[in-house]
């Protein structure tokens, strides 16, 4: 907001160079020099109206009268200096004298140089030029560089995109090959976000979920079964028990899917992935402790696997396989109810029941 009212304040016609000194015929002499350079210039005669005119426009530089009455040159300067709108703007002394004390405490309040009196026409043209050309070159470069970081922004986001559009079209690929419905990957991205914002108002969970982890969950949620798409078309499509060889190879798909999202992680670090991994690794653990591939127990759960262990047996519940019929959602409901406390959190089952109407199915 600063920013963009330096940027209007400048942008408007008014002087380079505002000088502030409490004799007019010093405001005269230095705005015909500064005109002659082809710049226009403000004269006043207090610290006052300088920080008044300030407010209208923003100079390029100031030139200080040291001693004047009321507020001093110095005082001035070190206003100018506090304030977030004129502190870079470079400041020029106009001293009669040249007193090493004053070029020290002048230096010492930011100052960038001195101009003597009487002025001369040369000095007066270098030590203005000088700074101006500076200060100029700084905003230029300031702007440039803005320009420059938003235009690497756009591009890092059009990277992430592209690589989140990779990983997307791999999870579809892996749940047609399951013979998922093509809706299941948005189903469970909608009702991720769903039930993490109810959690959010739960005194158990508001302190683990944050807007934050809810933006995150439903980006990372629909990657829960990449690694599935390491594993044959034939063990996912089997009707009736698999072959103990057979469940081992699938179980491998949580591991798979961890080393498939590090890999992205490391070209690209984006947050989302960092949960995507955990969920991907960690959603067939279960609140018992009997779950793979690190039968981990309860709360050593992540979250967002936690979460995702719920939703993902829901849609595949309320979905119709192809070794299996669609049940309804009461009936979904009450399967899944029998293992609360030892497949599913307890807690979190508790907030997806009463929340059941709103999320979308598999059906």
């Amino acid at each position: 907001m600063i920013e963009s009212v330096a940027v209007e304040l400048q942008n408007q016609s008014g002087p380079d160079v505002i000088i502030v000194d409490d004799l007019e015929v010093n405001q005269v002499i230095l705005i015909q020099m500064i005109e002659s350079m082809g710049y226009q210039a403000a004269g006043v005669g207090s610290g006052e109206e300088a920080l008044a005119l300030v407010k209208e426009h923003l100079p390029k530089l100031f030139l200080l009268d040291i001693t004047m009455p009321g507020m001093s040159g110095f005082e001035l300067c070190e206003i100018l200096k506090n304030e977030v709108l004129t502190r870079d703007i470079p400041v020029i002394f106009i001293s009669a004298t040249s007193n090493l004390d004053d070029k020290v405490m002048g230096f010492t309040l930011g100052g960038a140089d001195f101009i003597s009196k009487p002025f001369a026409l040369a000095e007066v043209t270098a030590r203005v030029s000088t700074h101006l050309r500076s200060y100029e070159m700084k905003k230029e470069n300031e702007f440039y560089n803005k320009k420059l970081r938003l235009v690497l922004n756009e591009q890092m986001k059009k990277l992430e995109d592209e690589k989140k559009n990779v990983l997307y079209a791999i999870a579809k690929i892996t749940e047609k090959s399951a013979n998922f419905a093509e809706s299941r990957l948005s189903h469970i991205k909608v009702n991720a976000r769903l039930l993490a914002q109810s959690l959010q108002f739960s005194p158990k969970f508001e302190d683990q979920v944050s807007n934050a982890f809810i933006e995150a969950i439903e980006l990372a949620a629909p990657l829960h079964d990449v690694g599935k798409v390491m594993v044959p078309h034939k063990i996912l499509t089997k009707e009736g028990k698999l072959e103990k060889t057979e469940e081992e190879l699938l179980k491998m798909h949580t591991k798979v899917g961890a080393e498939i999202l590090e890999e992205i992680y490391e070209q690209s670090g984006n947050e989302f992935i960092t949960m995507a991994i955990k969920i991907a690794r960690y959603h067939h653990e279960r609140w018992d402790g009997n779950g793979y591939p690190e039968g981990l127990k309860a709360e050593e759960i992540p979250l967002e696997a936690r979460i995702v262990n719920i939703l993902s047996s829901y849609d595949t519940l309320t979905g119709e396989r192809s070794y299996k019929k669609a049940y309804s959602p009461e009936e979904s409901i009450e399967i899944m109810e029998k293992d609360a406390g030892t497949k599913y959190d307890p807690d979190i089952f508790g907030i997806f029941k009463r929340i059941r109407k709103q999320l979308v199915t598999g059906s």
